[in-house]
This record gives structure tokens, C-alpha cells and sequence, in this order.
């Protein structure tokens, strides 16, 4: 099936949300939602999708933006884990979605008294790459001390003893996360954002419906539904006390920061692996015009949607770097932008370290009609809502059958409907740059420059997101405020945040233009933008 050409409307979807019965409705659009939406409407469910907040708004905008099996899984002996993320890895590059997951390779320096041993890197990478069935030109390569430092010569030799050089999957986890909204639309969803749950109906014990109100109106709706699945990351506890206040509660919630660094202040050509010195691995990836840092792991306990970088998990990473790039003297002034989110655990008794909390998913099915999903990767979201939508079609007593979305590819990744020569008005350059992004819906940018040649015109000098991206972000992709635009559909402010801050009042006006908005709405739209920036630097 090909994706749509038409604009998508939000009112369009809210109508079928307040007018429709539905087989499932989803509360929650982060990855799980989203790819149990896509799942269950592929194997033709009636599907409902709806999120508080914008799709992929919370924790899966605030990843490392890696599509990996999880290396320092294995010694933990968690093997089952390892086995299908690198799988659903090879699936997401090869089939589901080769625009958005592509290879990286990362430098892995083993320092005495401070990382694994050589050989135990190897022996891991060895059973990693056996697990993947990883093609020879991607399996890891042993390197010795003089190879690892003349490949990076900004690492520290004291009681470097050589690493090793392997790959992963590095990806967009916002757009991977809309594009399984927008495939679960195609395919007859009704999806929504900026609806966030206010209660439950109940009879005899079953959730009925779904009270919800729609965050821009204020106006309420009942969404109707056999089954409703909680997949609401940090707030998975939170809605099953709303269907039983006794709920015991399964989440431990940690936090996990990033900081995107100026890439001019950080000495080092490779992405790399950093140790902290105390069991934990930091990542540090190099892109062309970004660099990111990250992550920690610690426990969280304060309100989800205020949870944010803090002087400590600064200094921590920053500490990190400093440790095994010689020449790196880091500070506050060089972090342009930061971000936190929320990894939704399964709370396990008598383990402390939150690095050592198992990742597996956990789906717990209440007698009220309410599947609840805790846990879980960004990598394995596939895996796991193939066993949500399996035991969904059991309670709705429907044949599951195989999951579609085993071998179909996400919209990105198959023909368009649109086709279209490109416009002459999109150089080559950025062309390559959308594909990343767009994938073949690419020609549905390019129909849309066809009609407006002056759109195909970057947003401002030096910028690399184009003035039409801002017009299809609303037309096609329900973004609805200036921030869904910045820093969901293009992660322009989290890659260039001092960039994203000049074109704002352009990119609103573009947007204001397909969504109706007042003069005063723009101005209070890149006001609050502005107000975003500025506090992801603050620590």
C-alpha cells in the first residue's frame, strides 16, 4: 500500500475518534504506541491512536538515536534481548526502514583498569556479530594501541591497550516513531495528538471508553473500544490507576541525559565509546555539523514532564569525555542544547544500579480490558507490539495471524503515490539530506515546490531544512506547534539550536499559513519556542 497524497487533517481525525467503535484504542503515540497502532491496523483492527502530547514527544525524541542490540547487555547475560534487537536492527536497515537506520561505525578504546580487557571486547563483539549474522564488510575489526591512535589521535595513550572498531545503527527516533503513526493512518487508523486522557467509563468492571479532551480546544470526547493498551512510557502507572487506584505500581523510571556539543569544540574525527570508569559506557557520535554526548542512567522521581538536564549529569558526561580525549576541556559554554528523557523500567527488587535493570518489555493484561506495556528499546518496538496485537486478537477472539509488519517497509521506504519529476528548484545537496529524512515521500515535498518553486529555498542562509518542510509538516504530518517542527520533524533545534532560533519566526509564519494561526499565535509560537531553547541550556 502506498502512502496517501492527501493532507491529513486533525479535525478529520478527531471527528472519527468522537463518532467511531473501535476494536483497540492505543493511549500514548511514543515508539510502542505507534508501532502497536501500525501493527494492529496492518492485521485490520479498527485502531484508535491518541498522545497527550505530540507523537514521539517524551521519551522517544530523547534517545541516543541508536538501533543497536545493546553490547554491554551481554555480560549481564541478557542474551534474548541482545538476539532480537540485533535482528529487528538488521530489519529496520535492510526492509523496514534503510532511509531512517543507517550503519555507524564506532571506535571502542580499551584503557587498562578501566574498560573491559582486549579480549573480552573481542570475545563480545565476536557473539555480536554472530547474533546480527552481520555481513563481512560490517563485522568488527581488533585493533591494537598504535591502530586505535593513529585512527583517532586525540585519545589519551596512557594506559591505552588497543579496542576494536565495530558497527550499529544510528537513526531518527522521532520520525521513526511518526512514521509508524502516519503507516497506522494509511491503513485506517484514526490518530490524533494533543489528546490527552482524562478518565475512564466503566461497566461491570470493563472499560467501556475513554474520556479525553482535546489540549488546543478544550472541547471532550468518548473514544469506544473492545480494548484499550497503556502505552504511556513514564506514565504507564499513572493510567492503570485510573483504571484500578490499588494498581501496584511496575515502572522505575530513570533518566537519561544528552548534550549536543559544538562540534568545533570537540577534537575527534570517530564516533566513539567511552567508559566512565565505573562500569558504564557513554557514547559520544560524530555527525557532519553535530556532535552528541550521552547518556546517564539515574533514578527519577520527580513529575515526567519536567524532567531535564541538571548540573550534575554535566559535569558527569563532560567528565567522561575529558577522561579519554587528551585534549578535550570542556565546559558549560560548549553544550548548545541538552535533552532529557525517561526510560519507563520494570522495577525489580534488590537491584540498585538502574544500568543493570533488565530492558525487556513487560505487558501486563488487567481484567478491566486495559493492556498495559512497560519496558522495552527503541530497537525492538516491531517485536514487542507484534506481542501486544497478538494478545489483543486473542482477547478480542480474532484471528492474529502473521504480523504484516515483519516484512513491510514503513512509508519512507516504498513507492510514493506522488511521482513527479524532482523540481530544479531543490538542489542536490539538500535532495540528499530529505531522503534521509522523507525517504520516497520525498515527491510529495517536491509536488508541493512544483506548484511553489519559492519553497524550495532554505529557511534562512547556511540552513539546511528548506521553507516547504515547514509547509508539509503541517499539511502532512500534524505538527501543530512551532517546537513538533523544530525539533520532532527535523531535529533542527537539537543538531543547530543557534540556527533553529533565527529561521523561528519564518518556519511559524509558514506553518501559521496552513493552520490558521493569528499574527498573535506566531509571535506566541516562537515566543514559547525561544523560551525551550534557552532552558535546554540552562543547568
Amino acid at each position: 500500500m502506498q502512502l496517501a497524497s492527501h493532507p491529513l487533517s486533525r479535525d478529520e481525525q478527531i471527528h472519527r475518534l468522537r463518532t467511531e467503535q473501535f476494536d483497540l484504542a492505543v493511549i500514548g503515540g511514543g515508539i510502542n504506541g505507534a508501532a502497536v497502532a501500525r501493527d494492529a491496523a496492518m492485521r485490520g483492527l479498527r485502531v484508535a491512536l491518541i498522545d497527550k502530547g505530540d507523537f514521539a514527544g517524551q521519551t522517544s525524541s530523547c534517545s541516543t538515536k541508536l538501533i543497536h542490540g545493546g553490547l554491554r547487555y551481554l555480560p549481564q547475560g541478557q542474551l534474548r534481548l541482545v538476539y532480537e534487537a540485533l535482528h529487528e536492527r538488521e530489519r529496520l536497515s535492510r526492509i523496514t526502514a534503510p532511509h531512517l537506520v543507517r550503519p555507524i561505525p564506532f571506535l571502542f578504546p580499551v584503557y587498562s583498569g578501566r574498560t573491559v580487557s582486549r579480549l573480552a571486547l573481542s570475545a563480545g563483539l565476536f557473539v555480536y556479530d554472530l547474533l546480527a549474522l552481520t555481513p563481512p564488510p560490517y563485522r568488527h575489526q581488533r585493533l591494537s594501541a598504535d591502530a586505535i591512535a593513529a585512527i583517532e589521535p586525540a585519545l589519551a595513550r596512557g594506559g591505552l591497550r588497543g579496542g576494536a572498531l565495530y558497527y550499529d545503527g544510528h537513526a531518527d527516533d522521532s520520525r521513526l516513531t511518526l512514521e509508524n503513526v502516519l503507516d497506522a493512518i494509511v491503513h485506517g487508523a484514526a490518530a490524533a495528538n494533543y489528546m490527552e486522557l482524562t478518565g475512564f467509563d466503566k461497566r461491570a468492571g470493563t472499560i467501556r471508553a475513554a474520556h479525553v479532551e482535546d489540549v488546543a480546544s478544550g472541547s471532550g470526547l468518548a473514544i469506544r473500544a473492545g480494548i484499550f493498551v497503556n502505552a504511556s512510557g513514564p506514565w504507564v502507572d499513572a493510567v492503570r490507576r485510573m483504571d484500578d487506584p490499588g494498581a501496584e505500581p511496575t515502572l522505575r523510571l530513570t533518566k537519561g541525559v544528552h548534550l549536543m556539543l559544538k562540534p568545533e569544540r570537540v577534537p575527534v574525527r570517530n564516533s566513539l565509546v567511552l567508559s566512565d570508569g565505573q562500569g558504564r559506557i557513554v557514547f559520544l557520535i560524530r555527525n557532519r555539523d553535530w556532535v552528541l554526548l550521552g547518556t546517564t542512567d539515574t533514578d527519577y522521581d520527580g513529575a515526567p514532564e519536567q524532567v531535564h538536564a541538571q548540573a550534575a549529569d554535566v559535569d558527569y558526561l563532560l567528565k567522561v569525555v575529558s577522561k579519554t580525549v587528551a585534549d578535550a576541556r570542556l565546559d558549560y559554554q560548549d553544550v548548545a542544547t541538552s535533552f532529557a528523557g525517561l526510560r519507563s523500567l520494570v522495577a525489580v527488587k534488590g537491584i540498585k544500579a538502574p544500568s543493570m535493570l533488565p530492558r525487556e518489555e513487560l505487558i501486563l493484561a488487567a481484567n478491566s480490558g486495559m493492556v498495559s506495556i512497560a519496558g522495552g528499546k527503541l530497537t525492538t518496538h516491531r517485536r514487542i507490539a507484534e506481542r501486544v496485537v497478538d494478545l489483543v486478537c486473542r482477547e478480542l477472539g480474532k484471528p492474529s495471524g502473521k504480523s504484516p509488519t515483519l516484512t513491510t517497509p514503513l512509508p519512507g521506504a516504498r513507492p510514493c503515490s506522488q511521482t513527479l519529476p524532482p523540481a530544479d528548484t531543490i538542489t542536490a545537496a539538500p535532495r540528499t539530506e530529505l531522503a534521509e529524512r522523507y525517504g520516497t515521500r520525498l515527491a510529495l515535498l517536491e509536488a508541493i515546490v512544483e506548484q511553489q518553486p519559492w519553497l524550495g529555498q532554505p529557511l534562512g542562509p547556511q540552513c539546511p531544512i528548506l521553507a516547504v518542510e515547514a509547509v508539509f509538516a503541517a499539511r502532512f504530518e500534524m505538527a501543530r506547534t512551532l517546537e513538533d517542527f523544530m525539533v520532532r520533524r527535523t531535529a533542527l533545534a537539537r543538531r543547530n539550536p543557534a540556527q533553529a532560533e533565527a529561521v523561528a519566526p519564518r518556519a511559524a509564519c509558514l506553518m501559521g499559513s496552513e493552520l490558521g494561526w493569528t499574527a498573535e499565535r506566531v509571535n506566541l509560537e516562537v515566543g514559547q519556542f525561544g523560551a525551550a531553547l534557552a532552558a535546554s541550556r540552562k543547568f
